[in-house]
C-alpha cells in the first residue's frame, strides 16, 4: 500500500482520503449500501461486501429475477468485477444478444462484399499492433474481427464501418467467438446509442462533448477557465473517449472492467471516468499549454493500473441523469436553431444565384444582340462602301478629286472671261477711234457694222463663259455639300460603331464580372 501511495499525486491521495472515511461511514450504517432507483453512490463501499461464485452462480440461473428485481445489486456486482470465465455470457444477457434476428444471417453476410472491406483491413493493421489490448489476437482472431466487422457493414449499410468499432468488437472477441461478438455489436449499435455516435452527422456524439464540457464548466470550473484561455476545445481529447467507449485509453487491466459496467449502465461511466481522470490531473494540467495537455491526457487514464481505484474516482463523481437530460435538451435546441439559420442562409443563397443566374442570361442576351447590331452596323458601312458611285477609288477620295476638276475649269473659265473682256474692249477703243478720224458716209456705215458684229459676238461669247462659269461654281458647290454631308455621315457611323464596341466592351466586363460572382 506504501509503494501505491508514492506514486499517487497529492490530488490522488487527498480523494482516497475522501474514500476511506467514506468506507469507514459506510460500515456504520448498512443501509447505506443501497440508494435511489438501485444505483450505488460510494463505490468503495464494495470492500465491504463479498460475492463468491455461488453469488455469480445464482446471477447467471436466475437472471430474470436479478436483471428485473435486483438491479442495484447487480450494478454492485458489475462494478466490482464479473469473473473472466463468465464475462463472455454475462455480456450477452446483458444486452440481450440471444434474441438477436439476425444471428442466423452471419454466415450469409460473410459471403456478401462491402465496400468498407479495404479501409477496414487498413484500419486493422495500423491499429492492432499500437495497443497493447490486442496484442494477445493471434491471426484466427484478427481475421474473426474482420469478419464481424464486414458482416455488420453489410447487414447496416447506412452507417456502415466506423473506425472505433475495431476496439469494440476487439474486445469482444477477446472474450467469446466471433459470431456471439457480432450479436452483441449488434445489440450494442442499436440499443447502446452507439449507432448513433457513429453516424456521419455526429449529432449524437456532439451532444455528449457538449454535455461533458458543461459537467467540466459546472465542477471544474478552473480547469474549464484554462482550457478556454488556451483555446482547448473538449472535443480534442473527448471524442474518441466516446467513440471508443474509452477502450484506446485504457490498460489492459481496466479496459474489460470499464466495458462491464458499460454493458450494464451505458455511456454514463464514460462521464465518470473521464471527469474523474480530469479532477485527478486538473492541477497539472492547468500548468500546461495545448500540446503538453494533449500528451497528458492520452497517457493519463492508462497510468491507472489498478482499475477497482479507477472505478471508485468515477463513482465520486456527480452524475445526474436529471440534469444530463437537460443538456440533451438544451443542445437540441441549439442544434436546431443553427440548422434553422443553416436552412435560411441555403434559402437566401438560393435565392442569390438564382438571380445572378438570371442577369446573367440578360446580360448575355444583350451581349449578343449589341454584337449582332454592330455585325449588322458594319455590314451597312461595307455595303454602302460598294455601292458608292466612285470609280474605283472610295467615296471621299473620288469627291475630292472632282473638286480639284471643277476647280481647274473654274480657272479656265476666269481666264476666258478676261480674255473676252480685254477683246471688247480692245473692240471698243477701236470703234471710237473710227468715228473720231471719221470716214466716207459707206466706208464708215460698213466699218461700223462689223465692229458692231465682233462686239456682238464677244458679248456673247462673254455671256456663255459667264453661264459656264455659273454652271460650274453651282457644280463645284453642290460637290462640297456632298463631300460634307459624307464626311458628317461617315463621321457619325464611326462614332456609332466606337460607340457600339465600347457598349459590347462594357457588356463583356459586366458578363464576366456575373459570371465570377456566379461561381
Amino acid at each position: 500500500m506504501s509503494s501505491l501511495a508514492s506514486q499517487l499525486s497529492p490530488d490522488e491521495m487527498k480523494l482516497l482520503a475522501k474514500l476511506e472515511e467514506q468506507n469507514r461511514l459506510l460500515e456504520k450504517d448498512s443501509k447505506s449500501l443501497s440508494s435511489v432507483n438501485g444505483v450505488l453512490q460510494s463505490p468503495s463501499s464494495l470492500r465491504n461486501l463479498y460475492f463468491d461464485e455461488d453469488t455469480w452462480d445464482q446471477v447467471v440461473k436466475e437472471w430474470e429475477d436479478w436483471s428485473k428485481n435486483k438491479v442495484g445489486q447487480l450494478k454492485e456486482l458489475i462494478r466490482r468485477g464479473i469473473p473472466a470465465h463468465l464475462r463472455a455470457h454475462l455480456w450477452q444477457l446483458l444486452c440481450d444478444a440471444q434474441n438477436v434476428a439476425d444471428r442466423q444471417r452471419y454466415s450469409q453476410l460473410l459471403k456478401t462484399s462491402s465496400p468498407s472491406e479495404t479501409l477496414i483491413r487498413r484500419d486493422m493493421t495500423r491499429i492492432l499492433p499500437q495497443h497493447q489490448l490486442f496484442q494477445s489476437l493471434d491471426s484466427t482472431s484478427q481475421e474473426a474481427l474482420f469478419n464481424v466487422l464486414k458482416a455488420y457493414s453489410a447487414l447496416d449499410r447506412e452507417i456502415g464501418y466506423c473506425q472505433g468499432s475495431v476496439f469494440i468488437v476487439g474486445m469482444l472477441i477477446t472474450q467469446m467467438s466471433e459470431e456471439e461478438a457480432f450479436c452483441v455489436f449488434v445489440r450494442l449499435m442499436k440499443d447502446f446509442q452507439l449507432r448513433e455516435l457513429y453516424r456521419s452527422t455526429m449529432t449524437d456524439l456532439g451532444c455528449c462533448i457538449y454535455q461533458l464540457d458543461s459537467m467540466i464548466q459546472e465542477q471544474l470550473p478552473d480547469l474549464h477557465s484554462h482550457f478556454q484561455t488556451q483555446g482547448f476545445h473538449t472535443s480534442i481529447f473527448s471524442s474518441t473517449w466516446f467513440l471508443h467507449i474509452l477502450l484506446s485509453s485504457l490498460s489492459v487491466a481496466a479496459a474489460p472492467r470499464i466495458f462491464d459496467i458499460f454493458m450494464c449502465e451505458g455511456l454514463e461511466i464514460v462521464f465518470r471516468v473521464g471527469l474523474a481522470m480530469l479532477y485527478l490531473k486538473q492541477a497539472e494540467l492547468i500548468k500546461f499549454d495545448v500540446e503538453g495537455m494533449t500528451q497528458c491526457l492520452q497517457n493519463s487514464i492508462k497510468q491507472y493500473l489498478d482499475p477497482d481505484n479507477l472505478i471508485k474516482a468515477a463513482y465520486q463523481i456527480k452524475y445526474i441523469p436529471r440534469r444530463m437530460k437537460e443538456l440533451r435538451k438544451y443542445y437540441a435546441s441549439i442544434k436546431a436553431k443553427e440548422l434553422e439559420e443553416q436552412e435560411e442562409l441555403n434559402r437566401c443563397s438560393e435565392k442569390l444565384v438564382s438571380q445572378l443566374k438570371t442577369e446573367l442570361e440578360t446580360t448575355r442576351l444583350n451581349a449578343t444582340k449589341s454584337f449582332n447590331t454592330l455585325k449588322e452596323m458594319q455590314a451597312k458601312i461595307l455595303q454602302k462602301e460598294e455601292n458608292s458611285t466612285g470609280p474605283d477609288e472610295d467615296c471621299v477620295e473620288y469627291l475630292q478629286k472632282e473638286l480639284i476638276s471643277c476647280r481647274l475649269r473654274e480657272a479656265e473659265a476666269l481666264t476666258r472671261l478676261k480674255e473676252l473682256k480685254l477683246h471688247v474692249k480692245h473692240m471698243d477703243e477701236k470703234w471710237q477711234n473710227q468715228q473720231a478720224h471719221g470716214g466716207g458716209q459707206q466706208k464708215g456705215g460698213s466699218v461700223q457694222n462689223i465692229l458692231q458684229v465682233e462686239l456682238l459676238s464677244a458679248q456673247l461669247k462673254e455671256t456663255h463663259s459667264k453661264a459656264a462659269l455659273i454652271e460650274s461654281r453651282h457644280r463645284l458647290l453642290q460637290l462640297q455639300t456632298e463631300n460634307e454631308l459624307t464626311s458628317n455621315q461617315l463621321k457619325r457611323i464611326e462614332a456609332h460603331v466606337n460607340s457600339q464596341r465600347e457598349h459590347l466592351q462594357e457588356l463583356t466586363s459586366q458578363n464576366q464580372h456575373l459570371h465570377n460572382q456566379l461561381q
